[in-house]
C-alpha cells in the first residue's frame, strides 16, 4: 500500500512539473555563483577587544559580521598590524589561537565556536559506521557549512555546498546540527538511513532585522513598540483569502476581527491600540513603502508584516499614522541563489457556523402567531382545521415544514493555486508568482474570483548603484443577487414562514401553503427564494501597480534612495434584476412582501489613481567601535483623484435586455471628481553606545489639500530611548538573562481621514429640488449643501510608551510588555444643527478629545529538539485598553450608541431590564404615571428616579461596545516530519446589541421566531426572563439592557496539520522539497451563555441582523519546491 502510495504521489507531482518548468520559462536571468571574498584591508590595533576589531573590520569592508556575545568573551584582545592584505588572512590571524571559526556568506561573516578537526574522525570505536545525511531549510534549499558532531564521542564534520555530510557514529548515537540563523537540531542515529534533516529559523530576536519607517533596523536596537508577523509556512498553506486575516490572535495590542465572510469582501477589520478618533480608524497600510490596501494583495507574495504601534516609531509617517502604522514587505528574489520554483494549492469546502436558531415547524409557528395576537386582544388567524390538516399530513408541497437555511445556505467549494518563481545571480535578482483564487459563497449565488501576477526585479547595473521595478497586476470579479444579501435576509428575518414551501412540484417559487377556504394565503408569501435568485449584481475590479526605485551607495556610510510607484484601480458594477413570482400548490400567483415592481439595468464605475514619489538620504556610521550614529532625511509628495459615474434606465422591452440602453424611462445619471494631495518632508536620528544606550529622535512636517492655505501644515515630533541592561556589568554575568531592555517613547501623530475632500468648502448642488418656476418656465437653481469652518486643521495623537523586554534561557522564554497612553485632540467632527437652518448638513470642527490607555504582555516560549524528534513553541498575548471620550457636545443627544463626554466610545445607552411584570397589578402601581400602562408579561424597566413613568431620565449606561481585553494563543509542535499549529483569538469586557427582526418574535406584521420564545410568559408560563409574544409590540421593544449581550469569545482561528513528504520518495522527479498539508478554519466560537446570532467576530456598532456569516473552512492542500 504504502509503495503504492509513492508511486501514485511520483505520477501526481510529475504531472504537474511541466506546468511548474513552463512557468519558470517566463523568466530569462543570468546566473553564477558567488565568488570568493578578496577585500583587502589594512589595520593597527593594539591590545582590543575582538568585538572592537570586527566593528572596524565592518566599516572598512561593508561586511557584516554575525556573532553571540558570549561567544567573544572566550577571546583575548587582538594586536594585529596589517597593510593592504586580504580579509580572510586577516581573519585566520585572530582567530588562529582562539576557540572560534567562521563562515562566509554573501556579505555576512558569521562567527561560531571552533569545532575539533576532522581528523577525530579517524579515532573513532570499532562499532561505529559512516553515516550520511542532507540538511535542508524547511523550504527545501540546503544548509551549507552546518556543523555536525556526535554528542556521544568526538567526531565533527561540516555539511557541503549541496547540504550533504558524512560521518561515523553508532547507531543510538545522537548527531548535534548548528549553523548560524537556525535552532540546534539533534538526530538520533539509525541502522542503515540516510538522514534527511530539516533545520529551523532561529528565533534569536536581537539579531532579527525588522521593518520601520523607511528602512530597517536589528531589533536589538528598537527603541519603539514594534511587532514582526513572518509570513512563514504555516500561513502560506493557509485559506486566507485576504491578508488582514493573518494577523488575527498574533500580536498584541492588535485587534483583529473578521466581520464578514462574504466573498470578496471578507477583509478583517484591524485596530491597532483601540479606537483613537471619532472618524476612520483603520491604520495607515503601506506596501513595500506605498499606502495600498490589503484586498489588493495575494497573501502567498508576503514576506512579512510588521505592525508599528507606538509614536515613536511611527512619527516619521507623521499625519497618516495616528492609528498605527502596518508595514507589508512582499517577496523578492535573493542575490547569487539558484531558481527555486514553487507551486501551492488547495482545495476545501466552506459551510456556515453558528447561526439563528429558528422556529421551522408550520404547526408551532401558528399555535405561537395566533397567541401573540390574543395578547393583542385579537381572535386567532390561523384556524384550527389548518393547524390540524398541517398536523396530519406531510406532503412537501401542501404541507410544509420549511428550514429556509437549507435554501439559502450551501457547502461551498474554494480552492486557490500560486506558482512562483525566485532567483538571481550576482548582479540581478528576480521574483515572479502567477495565483488563482475560486470561492463560492455559503449564501447561493454569492462567488468570487480573483487573478493575479506579481514581478519584481533589481539589478546592480554598478558596484554603487541598484535599480529595480516592480509590477502588480490583480483582477477580481465579484458577484451577488441584485440587492447583495440584504432583500434576501430582509424576507428571511421577517418571513420565511415554514409553511411556505421554496418551490412547487413544477419548479416554480413557492407560496405561503396556509391557506384560506377560497385558496388565498392567510399571511402573505415571504419567501427569500425570489430576491436570491433576482438578477446579478457583478463587482469587476482590475488593480494595476507599478514602482521603479533606485538605491545609490554614494560612499560606505551614505546611500541615496528614490523610489516612485503609480497605481490605478478600476471598480465597475453592473446590475440587473428581474420579475420573479410565487405561486401556491394550486396555482395562484403573488409577489413577495415589498418586491421591486419594474426592471432597472444599472452600471457604476469608479475609476482611482494614485502616485507617490519620495526620496530618502541615509547615513550610518560607526566612531571608535563605539558610538554608532544613523540618520535619515527625505521628502515625499502624493495625489489621488477619484472618478465616479453611474447610469441607469428602467423597463426594457422585454426581459433579459440587461445593459443600460435597453431601458426605455427613468433615466438617472450622476458623475463627479474628487482629489487630495499632500507634500511631507521627514528626518530621523538614532544613536547608540555601544548598543547599550540608545536614542531615537524624529520629525515629519505635512501639507495636506484637505485644509485651506494658513492650516495646511502639521508638525509630528517624536522620541525615544532604550536601555539594553542585560550588556551592563552587573547583568552579564547572569547567564540566564539573554535581553532586559527598558524602553520609553514620547510623541505626536496626525489625522486627516474623514469622509470628506474639501471640508472648509461650501458645497452647491443644481437639481429640481434647487429650481424654481417663473413665468411658466422652469428655471434651474443652486444652493449650499453644507456649512464650513475655514478654520478646521489636523486631529493630534500624543502618545506616552514605557517598555520592557525580556529574554531569558538564550531568549528561549521572552517577554513583551508595555504601557500606552494615547490622547487625541482637535477631533473632527460634525456636530448636529438646528432645523432652522434648512437643508444643510453641519460644519466640520475640531471639537473632539478622546483617550485610550491600557498595556499590552506577549509572551513566547520555544523548546529545544528533543531526541524523541519532538520540539514545540507557544506564543501568547493579551492587551487591556479603557477608551473614554474626553470632550465632546455637552448637550449631545441621546442615542443607543452613546457619544458623550466622560463615557467610552459608542457605549450603549437605554432602559435597564429588571424582570417581567407578573400580573396586572404589579404593572400599574410600578408604572402609575405613565401613559401606557403595561400588562402582565410585559418587561419590567428600571424606574431611575422613581416617578412611576418611563422617559429619558430613566436612560442609563447599557454596556461597552469596545472589547477591553484581546488576547490571542498559537501552538507549534513538531515531530520528525509531522508539524501542527494552532492560532486562537479571543475577546473579553465587550457588549453588544441584538435587537433586530432575527430576535424580535414575529416582527410587526409577522415574522421569524426563535426558538428562545419557547419559553416566553404566559398565563400558564410565569417567566422573570422573557416577555410575552405579541405582534407589533412596542413597551417590550424599547431599546434596552433586555436586548444587550456579552460579545466576549474564544476561537479557533485555524488548526493546520502538515506532513513533510521524505525526500526519497521524491528523488526521482527532482522536487526539493513537497508537504501536504490540512487546515480548519474559523471554527465556532465558545461564547458566553445564552449568546444569539451568527458568529460573535463581528461590528458591535451594528444589530448584527445583516451579517453575512463568516464560514467554517476545511482544506487540503499540497506545497511543493522544485
Amino acid at each position: 500500500m504504502r509503495s503504492f502510495f509513492k508511486r501514485s504521489l511520483a505520477r501526481l507531482l510529475q504531472a504537474g512539473k511541466p506546468m511548474l518548468l513552463l512557468f519558470s520559462l517566463m523568466l530569462s536571468c543570468s546566473l553564477t555563483f558567488a565568488k570568493q571574498l578578496h577585500v583587502r584591508l589594512s589595520l593597527d590595533i593594539t591590545n582590543q577587544p575582538l568585538e572592537s576589531v570586527f566593528k572596524t573590520m565592518e566599516e572598512k569592508s561593508g561586511y557584516a559580521f554575525w556573532y553571540k556575545h558570549e561567544l567573544l568573551r572566550k577571546a583575548k584582545p587582538v594586536t594585529i598590524k596589517t597593510v593592504n592584505e586580504e580579509m580572510l588572512s586577516i581573519l585566520d590571524k585572530i582567530l588562529k589561537n582562539e576557540p572560534l571559526a567562521y563562515e562566509v556568506n554573501d556579505k555576512v561573516i558569521a562567527i561560531r565556536e571552533k569545532e575539533l578537526p576532522v581528523q577525530e574522525n579517524l579515532r573513532q570505536s570499532p562499532s561505529q559506521v559512516p553515516v550520511s545525511g542532507n540538511v535542508k531549510t524547511e523550504n527545501g534549499e540546503p544548509v551549507i557549512g552546518t556543523t555536525v558532531k556526535n554528542k556521544n564521542g568526538t567526531a565533527v564534520t561540516t555539511t557541503d555546498v549541496n547540504g550533504h555530510f558524512a560521518i561515523k557514529a553508532a547507531v543510538g548515537d545522537v548527531l548535534v546540527l548548528s549553523s548560524i540563523g537556525f535552532q540546534t537540531t539533534e538526530v538520533e542515529v539509525k541502522s542503515g538511513e540516510t538522514l534527511a534533516i530539516v533545520m529551523k529559523v532561529s528565533q534569536d530576536k536581537l539579531s532579527e532585522v525588522v521593518v520601520v519607517g523607511y528602512g530597517t533596523q536589528k531589533r536589538a536596537n528598537l527603541t519603539g513598540a514594534v511587532a514582526t508577523v513572518t509570513y512563514d509556512k504555516a500561513l502560506e498553506n493557509r485559506p486566507i483569502t485576504n491578508p488582514s486575516q493573518a494577523l488575527a490572535g498574533k500580536v498584541s495590542g492588535v485587534f483583529v476581527s473578521q466581520n464578514s465572510g462574504s466573498p470578496g469582501s471578507d477583509g478583517a477589520t484591524i485596530r491597532v491600540r483601540g479606537y483613537g478618533t471619532l472618524n476612520n480608524t483603520d491604520p495607515l497600510v503601506l506596501i513595500d513603502g506605498v499606502e495600498g490596501r490589503m484586498a489588493e494583495l495575494n497573501p502567498a507574495d508576503i514576506a512579512s508584516i510588521t505592525i508599528l504601534k507606538d509614536a515613536a516609531s511611527s512619527a516619521i509617517y507623521g499625519s497618516r499614522a495616528a492609528n498605527g502604522v502596518v508595514l507589508v514587505t512582499t517577496k523578492k528574489g535573493s542575490y547569487n541563489s539558484d531558481p527555486t520554483l514553487s507551486y501551492n494549492g488547495y482545495y476545501g469546502f466552506q459551510q456556515l457556523g453558528r447561526k439563528y436558531d429558528r422556529v421551522t415547524n408550520s404547526v408551532e409557528l401558528m399555535k405561537a402567531w395566533n397567541q401573540a395576537v390574543a395578547n393583542n386582544g385579537g381572535d386567532p388567524i390561523f384556524p384550527q382545521q389548518v393547524i390540524d390538516d398541517f398536523s396530519n399530513n406531510n406532503d412537501p408541497y401542501l404541507y410544509p415544514n420549511t428550514d429556509f437555511y437549507k435554501e439559502i445556505y450551501r457547502t461551498a467549494p474554494i480552492t486557490e493555486h500560486n506558482v512562483s518563481v525566485r532567483g538571481g545571480s550576482a548582479k540581478q535578482n528576480y521574483y515572479l508568482s502567477a495565483n488563482y483564487l475560486s470561492q463560492d459563497g455559503i449564501i447561493k449565488q454569492t462567488d468570487s474570483k480573483r487573478y493575479g501576477i506579481n514581478f519584481s526585479l533589481n539589478n546592480k547595473v554598478k558596484d554603487w548603484l541598484e535599480i529595480g521595478g516592480r509590477v502588480q497586476i490583480t483582477r477580481k470579479e465579484t458577484n451577488s443577487p441584485y440587492d447583495g444579501i440584504s432583500r434576501v435576509y430582509y424576507i428571511m428575518s421577517n418571513g420565511a414562514y415554514p409553511f411556505i414551501a421554496p418551490y412547487t412540484s413544477d419548479g416554480r417559487f413557492g407560496a405561503t401553503q396556509a391557506l384560506k377556504p377560497n385558496g388565498s394565503p392567510i399571511v402573505d408569501s415571504r419567501n427569500p427564494l425570489p430576491d436570491l435568485y433576482n438578477g446579478r449584481s457583478q463587482y469587476m475590479n482590475n488593480f494595476f501597480r507599478a514602482t521603479l526605485n533606485a538605491t545609490a551607495n554614494i560612499t560606505k556610510d551614505l546611500t541615496f534612495k528614490t523610489m516612485f510607484t503609480g497605481q490605478s484601480n478600476n471598480n465597475r458594477q453592473d446590475r440587473y434584476n428581474q420579475m420573479n413570482y410565487v405561486y401556491t400548490a394550486a396555482g395562484q400567483q403573488d409577489k413577495v412582501l415589498d418586491y421591486p415592481t419594474q426592471i432597472s439595468p444599472y452600471r457604476g464605475n469608479n475609476e482611482e489613481f494614485y502616485w507617490v514619489y519620495y526620496n530618502t538620504l541615509n547615513y550610518t556610521k560607526t566612531i571608535s567601535q563605539v558610538h554608532n550614529i544613523g540618520a535619515i532625511i527625505g521628502m515625499q509628495s502624493e495625489s489621488y483623484q477619484l472618478k465616479k459615474m453611474t447610469a441607469q434606465k428602467s423597463n426594457p422591452p422585454k426581459s433579459g435586455l440587461n445593459e443600460v440602453d435597453a431601458g426605455t424611462s427613468n433615466v438617472i445619471a450622476s458623475g463627479n471628481t474628487t482629489e487630495w494631495s499632500n507634500l511631507g518632508y521627514f528626518g530621523r536620528i538614532n544613536y547608540n553606545y555601544r548598543e547599550k544606550y540608545l536614542v531615537e529622535g524624529n520629525l515629519r512636517a505635512d501639507a495636506s489639500s484637505r485644509f485651506r492655505e494658513g492650516n495646511r501644515w502639521g508638525y509630528f515630533p517624536s522620541v525615544s530611548v532604550g536601555w539594553a541592561m542585560e550588556k551592563e556589568g552587573f547583568i552579564r554575568n547572569i547567564a540566564a538573562i539573554s535581553q532586559l531592555k527598558l524602553r520609553a517613547s514620547w510623541g505626536q501623530l496626525g489625522n486627516q481621514n474623514i469622509n470628506n475632500d474639501y471640508p472648509y468648502i461650501a458645497a452647491l448642488t443644481q437639481s429640481n429640488s434647487t429650481s424654481y418656476t417663473v413665468g411658466g418656465q422652469l428655471a434651474p437653481g443652486a444652493a449650499i449643501v453644507n456649512l464650513v469652518d475655514p478654520n478646521i486643521s489636523w486631529e493630534t495623537t500624543t502618545s506616552t510608551d514605557i517598555g520592557l523586554d525580556v529574554g531569558l534561557f538564550d531568549n528561549a522564554l521572552s517577554f513583551e510588555l508595555d504601557y500606552f497612553n494615547k490622547n487625541t485632540n482637535d477631533i473632527l467632527v460634525q456636530l448636529p444643527i438646528s432645523a432652522t437652518m434648512g437643508d444643510v448638513s453641519a460644519p466640520i470642527q475640531n471639537i473632539g478629545q478622546m483617550n485610550n490607555k491600557g498595556f499590552e504582555l506577549s509572551v513566547n516560549y520555544r523548546s529545544p529538539e528533543y531526541k524523541s524528534g519532538i520540539s514545540y513553541s507557544i506564543g501568547a498575548n493579551v492587551s487591556h485598553i479603557k477608551n473614554m471620550v474626553t470632550r465632546f457636545r455637552k448637550d449631545a443627544p441621546d442615542q443607543l450608541w452613546l457619544i458623550r463626554e466622560g463615557q467610552p466610545y459608542k457605549m450603549l445607552y437605554g432602559f435597564k431590564f429588571d424582570g417581567i411584570f407578573q400580573s396586572d397589578k404589579e404593572a400599574s402601581d410600578y408604572m402609575h404615571a405613565n401613559g401606557y400602562t403595561p400588562k402582565a408579561g410585559d418587561i419590567k424597566y428600571e424606574d431611575v428616579n422613581g416617578d412611576g413613568k418611563l422617559d429619558f431620565n430613566d436612560k442609563q449606561a447599557l454596556g461597552n461596545t469596545l472589547p477591553t481585553w484581546t488576547y490571542g494563543l498559537t501552538l507549534n509542535v513538531n515531530y520528525k516530519r509531522w508539524s501542527l499549529n494552532v492560532v486562537t483569538q479571543g475577546m473579553a469586557g465587550v457588549n453588544g446589541y441584538n435587537q433586530s427582526a432575527w430576535t424580535q418574535p414575529l416582527g410587526i406584521s409577522g415574522g421569524s421566531l426563535l426558538t428562545r420564545w419557547r419559553g416566553a410568559w404566559t398565563p400558564e408560563n410565569h417567566s422573570n426572563t422573557l416577555p410575552r409574544i405579541r405582534v407589533n409590540d412596542t413597551w417590550n421593544r424599547y431599546e434596552s439592557s433586555f436586548w444587550v449581550q456579552n460579545m466576549s469569545y474564544l476561537k479557533i482561528k485555524n488548526i493546520q496539520l502538515l506532513y513533510q513528504l521524505p525526500e526519497a520518495w521524491l528523488h526521482a522527479i527532482h522536487f526539493k522539497s513537497a508537504s501536504v498539508y490540512a487546515n480548519v478554519q474559523n471554527l465556532p466560537s465558545f461564547t458566553s451563555k445564552g449568546y444569539i446570532g451568527f458568529d460573535p467576530e463581528q461590528n458591535t456598532f451594528d444589530n448584527g441582523g445583516g451579517v453575512y456569516p463568516t464560514p467554517v473552512i476545511a482544506t487540503f492542500g499540497i506545497n511543493l519546491q522544485l
